[in-house]
């Protein structure tokens, strides 16, 4: 069947005009001629309509999106399949709402990027859609800016579930195949694994990457170079301008290991609010509670270079650092191969008692022998009781110093040595070992909290993923799959234009 404005599908729906063409399908804007409102319609091309798994695919689209109940994604109203009544295939439908907007796609290709203010609200209102379709135990596979549709207000809608699939159910997809697009495709995802919510941050967090930039973070030649590059490189650092925190969130959402990411887009949203507030994006639940700390001069120090690492860094942070916050713990009793101030006072005490003892045999001694004179050592018997003393203030191990002082006692052979007790007890309170105090310094926040605007969208009609500003690779990976590339629609994109970029991809 050809399609035109004013055909009619399944008696019901009289389509109106052309919003966007796909690798998989066409979009329409329609009216509901039984319920008088305006709606989004997508068809399955022809050519898809006789293989079943193209089939099934579309059909999964309806009733995965059919699922979900949330402001931040478009809803489904309907779902057929109608004769051809020129006798070929039967037409694949899907009735969606209408969203008046733009696709984030279109936005970037029109502005470069987004102001910062706008990305962190746009990667909030996201994550919180996602959460949505987490909890119902989806995974969306396919988050790119061509499926994240902004309304002139501001509002974000998730469109184009024609991948998604239930966690607990058998794919759709061939053994080995690899669904998504290769720009915004996870690691594991490349690899043919199986996609998790985590999954869905990395793509989001390459979406940031891109909004905050201008950029995409991989490029190359083909989508299998492109894919590769997610499995194996880091990516570029992120903008000298952006806060550190912005950078560190971003850095985490595109950790190249799932178990190091936000577990799903509720707790990305979370980290992107406290990011928001002006402090230090929390570490994924799954690596341990740590409080957020504002994001202070010490922390730019803490974080060092802003080049996008892999993600076993976060592991690797010192847990004692004043400005890390690792472990939220720092021992002050941990062996730092240093003395405490008790065990030196400890050492000066026992040194002393040593000294008095060693004073006492001595005149003890003297005294037995006292008969036989010899009183002319006795003015050199006094340094050398006083030259260990100051020996063990010195020298914090008391058992250095015990040999030397066996070895002055039998120099020691006048009465007179009884003054050297009065003479060492000053000692302790002359070279009292000194205290060292470990301080944390402290932190002061340096907080931010931006308030969204409008983006200045002009309100014009979007289902579906776009296609303004990409290239050949945006649509599936091609890595063993169907080549689902995006089509372009060229209705307008200027300024303040009717701008009706959105591509159809079932």
């Amino acid at each position: 069947m050809t399609l035109q404005s004013g055909t009619m599908i399944a008696d019901r729906y009289r389509l109106m005009r052309l919003i966007a063409t796909g690798g998989m399908g066409q979009v329409w804007e329609a009216l509901d001629m039984r319920l008088d409102r305006r709606v989004a319609v997508k068809v399955l091309k022809s050519e898809f309509s006789d293989d079943p798994e193209f089939l099934e695919r579309f059909r999964n689209e309806a009733q995965t999106t059919a699922r979900l109940n949330h402001p931040g994604i478009a809803a489904v109203f309907d779902y057929g399949e109608t004769p051809d009544r020129d006798g070929g295939s039967p037409l694949a439908y899907l009735v969606m709402e209408l969203v008046h907007g733009e696709p984030l796609s279109a936005v970037l290709s029109r502005m470069g990027h987004l102001p910062l203010n706008h990305a962190l609200d746009m990667l909030e209102q996201t994550g919180r859609a996602l959460k949505a379709a987490h909890d119902a135990g989806l995974v969306h596979r396919d988050v790119k800016p061509g499926n994240i549709l902004i309304t002139p207000t501001g509002q974000v809608k998730i469109t184009d579930f024609g991948i998604a699939k239930a966690v607990d159910a058998a794919p759709v997809t061939r053994t080995g195949m690899v669904m998504g697009t290769a720009q915004y495709i996870s690691p594991e995802q490349a690899l043919g694994e199986d996609a998790t919510a985590a999954s869905d941050v990395y793509s989001l967090g390459v979406v940031g990457y891109e909004a905050l930039s201008g950029h995409r973070p991989f490029t190359g030649d083909g989508a299998i170079t492109v894919a590769m590059k997610h499995i194996r490189e880091d990516p570029a650092p992120l903008p000298a301008d952006l806060p550190d925190n912005v950078a560190e969130l971003i850095e985490i959402a595109m950790a190249k290991d799932p178990g190091l990411r936000y577990a799903d887009g509720g707790e990305f949203a979370d980290a992107v609010a406290v990011v928001r507030s002006g402090r230090r994006p929390p570490l994924p639940h799954n690596l341990g509670d740590a409080p957020a700390q504002p994001a202070t001069p010490q922390m730019v120090e803490s974080t060092g270079t802003r080049a996008m690492s892999t993600a076993g860094q976060y592991e690797q942070r010192p847990p004692t650092t004043a400005t890390g916050y690792a472990t939220g713990y720092h021992d002050d009793n941990a062996d730092d191969g240093r003395w405490t101030t008790g065990q030196k006072a400890l050492a000066a005490v026992a040194g002393l008692l040593l000294v008095i003892a060693i004073a006492l045999v001595a005149f003890f001694l003297l005294r037995s022998t006292g008969d036989d004179g010899g009183g002319s050592v006795a003015p050199s018997s006094v340094p050398q009781v006083t030259t260990p003393t100051t020996t063990i203030t010195e020298t914090p191990t008391p058992e250095e110093t015990t040999p030397t002082q066996q070895e002055t006692t039998p120099e020691e052979t006048t009465p007179e040595t009884t003054t050297a007790p009065p003479t060492t007890e000053t000692t302790p309170e002359e070279t009292t070992p000194e205290t060292t105090e470990e301080t944390t310094p402290e932190t002061t926040s340096g907080g931010f909290t931006f308030q969204l605007p409008s983006f200045g969208i002009q309100g014009n009609s979007y289902n579906g993923n776009d296609t303004s500003g990409g290239d050949a690779n945006d649509g599936d990976t091609g890595i063993g799959a169907p080549g689902d590339s995006a089509g372009h629609n060229t209705d307008g994109t200027g300024l303040g234009g009717h701008s009706d970029h959105q591509n159809g991809d079932a």
